[in-house]
């Protein structure tokens, strides 16, 4: 019965009739019950010509019922006359089914009003407390009943929300393996069921329980598709989604196999590519920051392999494998140690032809094929490549300059790799030899 939450009150009554809000969020009626919302409308104008009289009056009758210049008993007489009219407009406030919710922001108005009385001068307080229609006296008697009541609606909800617990954990039983933990679902469930609580209106007849059980699965559905995945998908998604799972559910216990897509459009009546696009839909992404198991301290970023790093390992092999084939190549002459290089690769990686390595050498391919085989050959007697056998067995022969695929341990096949083709249009000339060798002129 407070003068600035009926002037709060009466503003909301307003714009409701000016059709500025809108009626059903305003005032406790249902959105599809017109009757009722016509009722109410009609009784809006004589309520709200009332409020305005009684709340014009209210204000003179505390100008007198605290001013000191007025007799005592006067004053108690017009004080009691306000609260009789107070009473009245609250009344009336209560025919319209103003919403509670539209008025608890108006609590933390008083109170920081109160707590700026002590912060003014005494002018400023006089202005404030006849604004409200308090005195202090009254103003913290109202503060503190309308703490225990807040208090006493709150133990209430929480009453209420305890005593149905049990729901929630049954109804997110149904949503395990959606992409969210049990435990994160019974949570998402009990803001579910708390604004349930908020919203419940017993006059209906209704249990709570049927009632709540609608917050809860909304609440539970609407997280698993706002947070189940990884990439957020539409809500509309999500329930043609459940919808194809449920359709191929009942498919394979009526044929014993999985459906196609084709028939699964013509079940659900979707087109193909909306069928096809959503089954790609279906395949659920993992972030590699999840928390995996119990203890969430591993995720799977921990377990996945960077290639993009170098093994350090596998360098000081290289280098190694360089080394031991250098080591096995002087023991060849040096015409033999060229060709060999200018064959495999050793030298820039390209593996020449037959062709190639004869012009450089300025031989026929016969005269180098019969080197080539030569070098080999002495590559192949006990002792010259017992330094690679280590490199063989971890294959690192094909990572640095290989001598070509071996047959057997520690042979080298003679065949030679194949190289890259040159233009079919343009003739090339002879391929230059690169700069580590040099062959030796005047050489049979």
């Amino acid at each position: 019965s407070n003068d600035l939450v009926l002037q709060t009150a009466v503003r909301l009554l307003e714009r409701v009739q000016a059709g500025t809000i809108r009626l059903d969020r305003t005032l406790e009626v249902a959105v599809t019950n017109t009757d009722e919302k016509r009722q109410l409308l009609k009784r809006l104008e004589p309520n709200l010509k009332t409020l305005h009289r009684l709340i014009a009056e209210n204000r003179q009758l505390f100008r007198e019922a605290t001013s000191k210049s007025t007799p005592v008993a006067v004053r108690r007489r017009t004080w009691r006359r306000l609260v009789r009219q107070r009473n009245k407009a609250v009344r009336l406030v209560e025919e319209m089914r103003l919403r509670i919710q539209r008025l608890d922001p108006l609590l933390k108005q008083l109170r920081g009003l109160a707590g700026r009385l002590k912060q003014v001068d005494r002018q400023s307080q006089r202005r404030l407390l006849i604004g409200m229609g308090e005195s202090r006296r009254t103003l913290a008697r109202r503060l503190e009943r309308l703490a225990t009541y807040e208090r006493q609606y709150d133990a209430a909800k929480r009453e209420l929300a305890a005593g149905n617990l049990r729901l929630v954990i049954s109804i997110a039983k149904r949503y395990r393996n959606r992409g969210l933990t049990f435990l994160d679902l019974i949570q998402e469930g009990n803001a579910g069921l708390m604004r349930a609580v908020d919203k419940f209106e017993h006059a209906r007849g209704f249990k709570f329980s049927t009632y709540a059980t609608w917050w809860i699965r909304q609440a539970i559905t609407r997280a698993i598709a706002d947070q189940g995945r990884t990439i957020r998908m539409p809500v509309h998604m999500v329930d043609a989604m459940g919808k194809l799972r449920n359709l191929t559910r009942d498919f394979l216990q009526e044929n014993g196999r999985e459906p196609t897509v084709e028939e699964l459009a013509s079940r659900s009546g979707m087109p193909l590519e909306e069928v096809c696009c959503i089954e790609r839909m279906t395949h659920r992404m993992v972030s590699l920051d999840q928390p995996l198991g119990d203890s969430e301290e591993n995720a799977p970023g921990e377990f996945v392999r960077d290639t993009r790093v170098d093994d350090p390992l596998r360098g000081i092999n290289q280098t190694a494998l360089k080394a031991s084939i250098g080591k096995v190549l002087s023991a060849l002459s040096s015409r033999e140690r060229e060709i060999l290089q200018l064959r495999f690769g050793l030298t820039d990686g390209y593996c020449y032809t037959l062709e190639e390595v004869g012009s450089i050498f300025s031989v026929t391919r016969e005269r180098v094929r019969q080197i080539e085989a030569k070098a080999v050959e002495k590559l192949r007697q006990p002792g010259f490549h017992t330094d690679l056998a280590g490199f063989v067995d971890e294959g690192l022969l094909e990572k640095v300059g290989s001598l070509g695929p071996h047959r057997s341990r520690g042979t080298i096949d003679t065949r030679s790799r194949p190289s890259r083709p040159p233009a079919a249009t343009t003739p090339t000339s002879p391929r230059r030899a690169p700069a580590a060798v040099s062959p030796s002129a005047g050489r049979p």
